[in-house]
């Protein structure tokens, strides 16, 4: 049976762990889904749900952040962003305090849960059973590893998976 989808009116878990791509729309105010998913978080504060992320979260979120400064540089100047890193290193640099922001941000609104010594194992495992990315699959480990078998998310791959609710405000397909 895949996992029951929910939408973010739905009725809610105790626990919720945010995926990256939930956290990005939740923190920063360009994103397509950032209406959906800012009120969806506040919801969930208001209504004492806990949720949770993991260091996965935070560093998808950083390289996002990061990644964006550099492809609207490297748009400017017509060239690759790649490109772009190897030549102005500087972009990192001023790019932080943003970084930095979004990163309190997602720490006032959600309980860090540890990568314990497992994870690696069971997200290989989830690659392998449900044809997950690995980035997908170290979420979910860790997800699962802490007991949270809820997760607020713009990715359907989740969507697969055996045994898990997901919060999505994506259109049904």
């Amino acid at each position: 049976m895949p996992a029951v989808r929910r939408d973010f009116s739905s009725s809610l878990e105790d626990f919720i762990y945010w995926d990256a791509s939930f956290a990005i729309a939740a923190v920063i105010d360009t994103e397509l889904y950032y209406s959906e998913c800012s009120a969806f978080a506040r919801r969930l504060r208001v209504e004492s749900i806990i949720s949770s992320s993991s260091d996965f979260t935070h560093n998808e979120l950083a390289f996002y952040i990061l990644k964006s400064a550099y492809v609207t540089e490297a748009r400017i100047r017509g060239i690759r962003w790649t490109h772009l890193q190897r030549q102005r290193p500087g972009i990192v640099t001023a790019t932080m305090p943003v970084v930095l922001a979004r990163k309190a941000e997602l720490e006032s609104m959600t309980l860090h849960l540890p990568v314990t010594e497992t994870v690696k194992d069971r997200a290989f495992e989830l690659m392998l059973r449900y044809a997950l990315f690995p980035t997908n699959a170290y979420h979910v480990a860790v997800a699962l590893e802490h007991g949270v078998n809820a997760f607020a998310t713009l990715d359907e791959d989740l969507l697969r998976m055996n045994g898990i609710f997901v919060y999505t405000c994506l259109p049904l397909p």
